[in-house]
């Protein structure tokens, strides 16, 4: 079982995902806050939990992409999302630079807690990882797949407005295999999103 070590912030964010939940349930859902679908831009912060990552990487750093989502029934949506993770690094004994660039394709469905400032969500679903690595030592191109879970909470910025906010935390467990040697591309994700609704 892996056990993660979670900043203060991302402590904070599972409260406030908490009590959102709580809020929401005890709101009626207005009418606006109904919609069909979202176009979401993305911005957050990526952990890949993987030591030897960290050797050359160092720390996660910025991930950004587009997501879009459409409401099926009884709450529940599905969604895909499209992401890049760029990292330039240095090989651990040489010292030469390192490319890495990632770019996850997630898709899933979560249950949509409608209210009418606050709406949490809960999900999972299926993630398809393309990676790219160029150093010295040679050039990685490849696929892996693996699965998330997801919480966040969409935050209305006025009754019939149809833009929002979305704050997420994400955790991923991805593994790729190279030369029999098996590589954790997953990890922690968390950020926020510019949403338009439809």
């Amino acid at each position: 079982m892996v056990i993660v070590r979670m900043k203060k912030g991302l402590k904070i964010f599972f409260i406030f995902l908490v009590i959102s939940l709580l809020f929401s349930s005890q709101l009626p859902a207005s009418q606006s806050s109904q919609k069909q679908g979202t176009l979401e831009l993305y911005y957050g912060n990526y952990q890949i939990n993987e030591p030897r990552f960290k050797d050359v990487y160092e720390k996660g750093g910025a991930i950004w992409g587009i997501a879009l989502s459409c409401s099926l029934i009884f709450g529940f949506d599905f969604y895909t999302e499209i992401k890049r993770f760029y990292k330039l690094g240095l090989l651990t004994y040489t010292k030469e630079e390192s490319k890495f660039l990632l770019l996850p394709i997630s898709f899933g469905i979560r249950y949509v807690l409608a209210g009418k400032a606050l709406s949490p969500y809960l999900g999972g679903g299926k993630d398809i990882y393309f990676y790219y690595e160029n150093n010295p030592i040679g050039t990685v191109f490849d696929f892996a797949d693996g699965y998330h879970v997801l919480g966040g909470v969409y935050l209305r910025l006025g009754e019939d407005f149809p833009v929002l906010l979305n704050l997420k935390i994400k955790y991923t467990q991805v593994k790729a295999k190279e030369n029999d040697l098996n590589t954790e591309l997953g990890g922690i994700e968390y950020g926020g999103a510019l949403v338009i609704t439809f």
